[in-house]
């Protein structure tokens, strides 16, 4: 016989072995199921630390690598805005081409020359972006502490063939956007301290816009105008034909005037290099807009604009020849009957131009295959306006970027 325990040990009952025996199997399942419910939340709790610990270091690295994608990019735009302002610093210098790159700060004048905060470097400047973080370009110069002297914006006419020095220009703009705790001592000097940088380059190249004379129609030959019944070729104080000599004669039943009517050049020269100072493919390259076909031509052409075409062009009503720029065809120009077509630039074509009324171009004309003009109870006509070759030479024949922007490796003590 057994005795079951109850709180007071006098208190006492007597019970059977089987009895007690299954009372002693429930206290023990009970007691391992304690157990196995402490494990199993342990292991949650495990579980879920691992899980959350994860997702939060996921999220940092991806906090950080938008961080260091956001600098970089920023640094990138600042290097790419030095580029524009170096640009622009060639353009507006008054002697041209530019064979020294000397930007100025002077305060003292009116107005004040500003084309840089450190002259000693280059072209320098900065911009806060927010919350004492600032950006920074600069076009040095050269590299400090690099013997011999690199320099970073340097004239490389030489190198690519131009025809004379300050034609071409290298570029090397270096962005950096930086914590400005300090206003008393440079960008990359404690407690300041430089976030991202980045550095990019590219070439200028300077364009000439020189046709053959001063003339309303410039043609490798005689032989190869033909201005019928309602053309009418003026060039005013100019001429109105000029072609290269010993190239027969120009046949004429319509109108050509001007200082003298036609006129030939022994030193007659039409090629591209003559004219523009750089090769077609330069050209192409230098070009705001391609054109591969001629429904692609823009109409009108967006103001002091070069269009580079590479095909045969055709003009109506429905897409005139309209704007003021510069236009080089490789290949055909017609201008169909009823167009209305109004240019006013420069015409470069290099196979044939027939033109027919109503038009009118003005400007210059150059053609290196056969001119047609002609009427038919309106004129097809061509003057020469020197004031509009002028404006495209001071808003189009200047520097112009003739390599993409590249990124660029920092070189000597580049970082600092």
């Amino acid at each position: 016989m057994r005795y079951r325990e109850h709180h007071c040990p006098a208190d006492r009952e007597l019970v059977q072995p089987r009895e007690l025996d299954q009372a002693c199997d429930r206290d023990a399942c009970t007691s391992e199921s304690g157990v196995a419910l402490i494990i199993a939340i342990f292991f949650t709790i495990f579980g879920t630390g691992l899980i959350l610990s994860g997702l939060i270091s996921m999220n940092a690295v991806e906090k950080e690598t938008e961080v260091g994608y956001r600098l970089g990019s920023q640094a990138r735009q600042f290097a790419t805005a030095g580029l524009i302002d170096g640009l622009a610093w060639f353009r507006r210098q008054t002697t041209q081409p530019v064979t020294s790159f000397d930007p100025v700060l002077d305060t003292t004048v009116s107005p004040p020359i500003i084309d840089t905060i450190d002259p000693t470097i280059g072209i320098v400047r900065e911009f806060e972006i927010s919350g004492g973080v600032w950006g920074r370009y600069e076009l040095r110069r050269f590299v400090p502490n690099v013997t011999p002297t690199v320099a970073e914006v340097a004239d490389v006419s030489t190198e690519r063939r131009a025809s004379s020095s300050g034609t071409v220009w290298r570029l090397v703009s270096r962005g950096f956007v930086f914590r400005r705790v300090d206003p008393l001592v440079a960008y990359n000097v404690q407690p300041n301290h430089v976030l991202g940088q980045e550095v990019v380059d590219a070439e200028i190249r300077r364009m000439t816009l020189a046709p053959p004379a001063q003339a309303a129609l410039c043609s490798r030959r005689a032989d190869n105008v033909s201005v019928g019944s309602r053309g009418r070729i003026r060039g005013g104080s100019a001429v109105g034909v000029v072609y290269k000599s010993s190239t027969g004669s120009v046949s004429n039943s319509g109108e050509i005037s001007g200082a003298q009517s036609t006129a030939g050049l022994s030193s007659y020269a039409d090629s591209v290099s003559a004219i523009f100072g750089v090769t077609a493919a330069e050209l192409r390259t230098l070009a705001d807009d391609r054109v591969s076909n001629s429904a692609a031509f823009p109409s009108p052409i967006p103001v002091n604009q070069i269009i580079y075409a590479e095909a045969d062009l055709v003009f109506d009503a429905s897409r005139p020849l309209r704007g003021l720029g510069i236009v080089y065809v490789d290949g055909d120009v017609d201008i169909q009957s009823g167009s209305n077509s109004f240019f006013n630039g420069l015409l470069v074509v290099t196979g044939n131009l027939k033109v027919n009324a109503p038009a009118l171009l003005r400007g210059s004309v150059v053609v290196w295959g056969k001119v047609t003009f002609s009427g038919l109870g309106d004129y097809s006509e061509l003057e020469y306006d020197d004031s509009v070759l002028n404006s495209l030479m001071q808003e189009v024949g200047q520097y112009r970027r003739s390599s993409t922007v590249r990124k660029t490796q920092l070189r000597g003590s580049a970082r600092q």
